[in-house]
């Protein structure tokens, strides 16, 4: 299955809190609600998948600024179960992640393999 998805919210804005409680930010529920909107129109209504699965993810990031790659996998795995498309994201038994050159606004090219038993 491959899909292009926004580019996320990195890990220091997906969660809020308020009363001792932790939550999805807004910004970061919106952005879950789109991510897994593109990830169902990919699988074209098929259902979830159950099997392991090896997750290629290509990051354009949206400016030049540093950033740690690994701060947009969270959101990444939560939109893939959020989506439907994966049960647990226990199930991603492999990760690459590359990142590419800036692009305005940034994006995330999602590539997942099943793996073989």
């Amino acid at each position: 299955m491959r899909a292009t998805l926004p580019w996320p919210p990195s890990v220091n804005h997906y969660w809020a809190a308020r009363d001792n409680a932790r939550y999805l930010s807004p910004r970061a529920r919106a952005w879950r609600e789109e991510a897994s909107w593109r990830l169902r129109e990919a699988r074209n209504g098929k259902g979830r998948i159950h099997q392991e699965v090896a997750l290629f993810v290509f990051a354009y990031p949206p400016d030049k600024r540093r950033r740690d790659l690994d701060n947009i996998l969270k959101a990444v795995l939560d939109a893939l179960v959020h989506g439907g498309v994966l049960g647990d994201d226990y199930q991603v038994a492999e990760i690459h992640l590359v990142r590419r050159r800036p692009e305005p606004g940034g994006r995330v090219e999602l590539v997942l393999e099943v793996m073989e038993p």
